[in-house]
């Protein structure tokens, strides 16, 4: 489960912001739509990133993407996996070519509290870790495990001396390792084969160290950073999942009907495409999801998402989560994975420009964080949770709009100039 990520110098953020997932203490938000884990700690199952077109908003999801890149990423099989950090450093700033750093916990093990029932327990287990990196090289990087409230260093990588000249590629980087006495796998051997372009927390999952497996499994099995939804990877991805669970064919329809999409009566697989059956009093017809509408399609990329964190734990990210859908739709569609997904807590987040999210009631305020550029021209994230509100009089999406919270687009006045046309005489 994801419980925070900070990012600092990556595309339009300077200094570290962070989103949480963890949730504060406060009567007035709804126990109902948290994961309990533990006394200390509650993750929240939906959160939101609001804010203007540009303000930043999918910097945090660009982020997120680039460190699974990164992670899942075999030494043997990319050359330079850091490749996808091209373009991310802060722009707007005197000093070039400084690296990007990014930071994330995760839950990779909920534990067990201790019951009357069943007095052993079993610590809650955060993996904390942190890359600072720019294209070419990893500047650090830092892996520690919490038990509990106990933070236990796993291992600790750093360039040895500041002033290194990035282009000079006759000699290699030098870095000083320092490992904690709970770290588990090979360490020497592996260090030696990992050069400035390459990060030990892959190396060292490859070399089945459980420790650094246990993250990178994270990235790549619970983290689904969802595409579009108009793409042929996206009709692959359903493809795939209806594949392996037949069932969810008639689950994707029941969906669709339940956003009042009424007039399909059978989904199937023909020839490895995606084929729908239209049906109205009148006539039938049949059409590939690709000549479906946008909406449509999109619709069934998340119905689908939905139905895999249903059954097993997954963390969702949806950019541009509004887009083509009505604000009826999305409201619905957030209050069907909160109340589907109790056995698995999953996770959904949603980054977004619509208002419709502030509905009252439809999602905590400590899982709502508004994004806007400040006089630098920097994304600032900060939380709704931040702003004085009343249970009984919830007007938040009415503030919104009225500028009580900023984060909405400044607008001028704009005229069109068509310069091939003659100057009235």
């Amino acid at each position: 489960m994801l419980l925070d990520m900070t990012i600092a110098n990556f595309k339009s953020v300077r200094l570290p912001q962070t989103i949480s997932y963890e949730a504060v203490r406060d009567s007035r938000f709804k126990e109902s739509k948290i994961v309990h884990i533990n006394d200390k700690l509650n993750i929240i199952k939906t959160a939101a990133i609001i804010g203007a077109n540009g303000s930043g908003k999918s910097s945090f999801v660009r982020a997120l993407e680039s460190l699974k890149s990164i992670v899942c990423s075999k030494g043997d099989e990319v050359e330079n996996p850091l490749q996808v950090l091209s373009g991310t450093n802060f722009a707007y700033t005197s000093t070039k070519g400084e690296p990007s750093t990014i930071s994330i916990r995760i839950l990779v093990d909920r534990g067990i509290e201790p019951t009357a029932e069943n007095p052993e327990s079993r610590p809650s287990i955060t993996a904390d870790y942190t890359l600072v990196a720019t294209n070419k090289m990893v500047y650090s990087e830092t892996l520690y495990f919490i038990y509990n409230s106990s933070k236990r260093l796993m291992f600790d990588r750093k360039l040895v001396g500041v002033e290194v000249e990035v282009e000079d590629e006759t000699s290699a980087p030098k870095y000083k390792y320092i490992f904690g006495k709970l770290y588990r796998g090979e360490k020497k051997r592996l260090v030696k084969k990992i050069d400035e372009k390459h990060v030990f927390l892959s190396a060292s999952a490859d070399k089945n160290s459980e420790i650094c497996q246990s993250v990178v499994n994270w990235f790549k099995d619970d983290l689904n950073i969802l595409p579009m939804g108009v793409s042929s990877i996206s009709e692959k991805y359903i493809i795939d999942q209806i594949t392996a669970h037949p069932n969810w064919v008639q689950q994707l329809t029941n969906f669709l009907w339940s956003l009042d999409i009424t007039d399909i009566k059978k989904i199937q697989i023909l020839k490895g495409r995606l084929v729908f059956s239209h049906a109205n009093v009148l006539q039938s017809y049949a059409t590939y999801y690709s000549l479906e509408s946008l909406s449509l399609r999109r619709l069934c990329l998340i119905g689908i998402a939905f139905f895999e964190s249903f059954i097993t734990h997954r963390t969702i990210i949806i950019d541009d989560f509004g887009m083509l859908l009505h604000p009826d739709i999305l409201k619905h569609i957030i209050e069907i994975f909160e109340a589907c997904n109790d056995k698995t807590g999953s996770q959904l987040l949603a980054i977004d420009c619509n208002p419709s999210l502030l509905r009252p009631g439809l999602m905590r305020r400590d899982g709502i964080y508004f994004a806007e550029k400040n006089e630098k021209n920097e994304t600032v994230y900060f939380s709704l949770a931040q702003f004085r509100y009343s249970r009984s009089r919830d007007l938040t999406s009415e503030q919104y709009m009225n500028g009580a919270f900023g984060s909405l687009p400044l607008l001028s006045n704009f005229y069109f100039v068509d310069s091939n046309e003659k100057e009235d005489k």
